[in-house]
């Protein structure tokens, strides 16, 4: 539809508090999608491909060093628990990508659910995931590949290696983790189905490989490096689930596909769980091989590439050089398919008004979002090429999990509200648009603040439960009752608008519980997260009252039913 421009008088009401709330008719986003959006080209194999390529990688073959560091043996037990809070999660999403096909990912959910002020927070933060996470696996790809020529081909140059940047604690410079990613972004703009193809072919390579890391580690196995399997007690092998849960943020990438896949409704919750349960089975078998093979002490001395690493010996240093090439086929394809969520989650926010148009162009020839393709690539190369793995790990995890708090609180908002046809505030605007007003129902607004009641009781829980560790065990039990008490009014409110496809169990159980273990993994975290977290949301506000605010598609529908419905003066009348 082509939106007039809009003159600055007429968007006096743009900045008012009810701007911030107003939410749009998911009927009106679906149709929108079926009629101008992405092909729908993808079958329920390609999309779990690209989401074990997304998330069986970096998990196993990047970040299990530094969290086998804090936990030793234990890191099992921390995929478990991330595992755990992620299929909470991922039972979420499914129901919401089923209901709501579109590729905005957790960015349309909030917007649908919640408004467009949280809808903005949540899809610009998911940039910190998207964009930040290919260039962590490129980073990582970089460290393996340097570990390769080491070891196999017995040549390192100088060239070759990080240099460090201001000292090396936070910067050094890596052209190889630049180039991977220039690689990867040069493949996707070939095509979603063309990248989708070769994806496929790298997944079975790196399903091999690790089934290989897998069997031939267990031949190795000492059990005395179990001996002390909670070295670091509870606290290390929680610090190590904040870690590992980047590892899986490869199953919610799956949603951000969701416009492009050909039967949405059926094949979005299998991949989604499926991604989940291939990859963790996947965690759990190498990091207890590992852990058995390795003295988590000595896991440290391994360097950037500890698990190829590892396979070199005096007696199978064979092994080593078939890990080193499997790992860089294996986060290849993890780099390419982490290029494939952001440039989509652009496209549906410029589409949406809120993000600047140029990212809402689809390329009539591949049927790609090409500009979004082309930035993203460029964003991420110059992050992987200057920016240490540590730094950029850190900032991956404390996205997604506001991610999944804001999905898993607006699947309970949805469940609870009443369908946009029983609303008496719908609107219907010219050439068949429709949109939610901003307020709701004094009953949604009720589920909202019992959510918000209970999020707080979850973070003072969290609080007491990460930094008070040295009191007795029953102290918790008060912090502990002001999260139940929380609780029970959601569980007595009735469910007006259930899911006619995929349904995640428990509601609001199962939500709420992912909400407590996602707050609790962000109260784990580094402060330096929440720093760089502030820092990033104050941008990303910036943009929105700048630009968003004034261009969304929400405010355009506001000002056309504003005029076409002012009271005119007649005979001194008003009608």
């Amino acid at each position: 539809m082509n939106k007039r421009r809009i003159s600055k008088s007429e968007c006096a009401g743009a900045y008012s508090l009810s701007s911030l709330w107003r939410k749009p008719d998911p009927r009106q986003l679906i149709m929108e999608t079926e009629d101008g959006g992405l092909p729908r080209v993808l079958s329920v194999f390609e999309l779990i491909g690209y989401g074990v390529a997304s998330t069986v990688g970096a998990g196993i073959f990047v970040t299990i060093g530094s969290a086998a560091s804090d936990a030793g043996p234990a890191v099992m037990v921390s995929f478990l628990l991330a595992g755990f809070s992620s299929l909470l999660s991922a039972l979420c999403y499914s129901e919401f990508a089923s209901r709501i096909p579109i590729s905005g990912s957790a960015y349309s959910f909030a917007y649908v659910a919640m408004g467009e002020f949280l809808g903005w927070f949540v899809g610009w933060n998911l940039t910190l995931e998207y964009a930040i996470s290919a260039s962590t696996v490129a980073r990582g790809w970089a460290g393996y590949m340097l570990n390769f020529c080491s070891q196999a081909l017995n040549f390192q140059p100088w060239w070759l290696q990080d240099i460090p940047v201001f000292g090396g604690h936070f910067f050094s410079f890596s052209w190889l983790a630049a180039a991977i990613v220039l690689i990867c972004t040069l493949i996707l703009l070939r095509g979603v189905k063309e990248s989708a193809q070769f994806n496929m072919v790298m997944t079975v390579i790196n399903l091999i490989v690790i089934l290989f890391v897998i069997i031939y580690a267990s031949t190795k196995i000492e059990v005395n490096n179990w001996s002390n399997f909670f070295p670091n007690g509870v606290a290390g092998t929680w610090k190590a689930v904040g870690v590992v849960f980047f590892s899986y943020i490869g199953f919610d990438s799956v949603s951000t596909l969701a416009g492009e896949v050909a039967r949405p409704e059926r094949d979005l919750p299998i991949g989604i769980v499926g991604t989940l349960g291939i990859a963790t089975a996947l965690y759990v078998g190498v990091s207890l091989a590992f852990t058995g093979m390795i003295n988590y002490r000595d896991i440290p001395d391994l360097g950037n590439a500890p698990l190829a690493q590892a396979f070199y010996g005096p007696n199978h240093s064979w092994a080593g050089y078939v890990v080193s090439s499997g790992s860089l086929t294996i986060m290849t394809a993890t780099t390419l398919v982490s290029l494939v969520g952001q440039p989509r989650i652009f496209l549906q926010m410029a589409k949406d008004g809120l993000f600047f148009s140029l990212f809402g162009r689809v390329s009539e020839k591949t049927g790609t979002p090409f500009w979004g393709t082309v930035i993203t690539g460029i964003v991420s190369g110059i992050i992987a090429a200057f920016f240490r793995l540590d730094s950029l790990t850190e900032m991956i995890s404390i996205g997604t999990l506001l991610a999944f708090i804001v999905v898993c609180a607006g699947v309970v908002i949805l469940r609870f509200r009443a369908p946009p046809s029983d609303q008496e505030d719908l609107r219907s605007m010219p050439g068949g648009e429709v949109y939610a007003s901003t307020w709701g129902t004094w009953e949604e607004w009720a589920v909202t603040v019992y959510l918000t009641l209970f999020m707080l009781a979850s973070l003072w829980f969290s609080i007491a439960f990460t930094f008070f560790k040295h009191l007795q065990p029953w102290s918790m039990i008060p912090t502990g009752l002001i999260v139940v008490l929380t609780f029970i009014p959601l569980q007595l409110q009735e469910v007006k608008d259930p899911p006619k496809t995929f349904t995640c169990p428990l509601v609001p159980f199962v939500p709420c519980l992912a909400i407590l273990m996602n707050i609790s993994f962000i109260v784990s975290l580094p402060i330096d997260s929440i720093i760089r977290l502030v820092i990033w949301t104050l941008i990303g506000m910036a943009i929105y009252f700048g630009y968003g605010i004034w261009n969304s598609k929400l405010n355009w529908y506001n000002v056309q039913y504003n005029a076409e419905h002012r009271p005119v003066k007649v005979d001194g009348r008003v009608n």
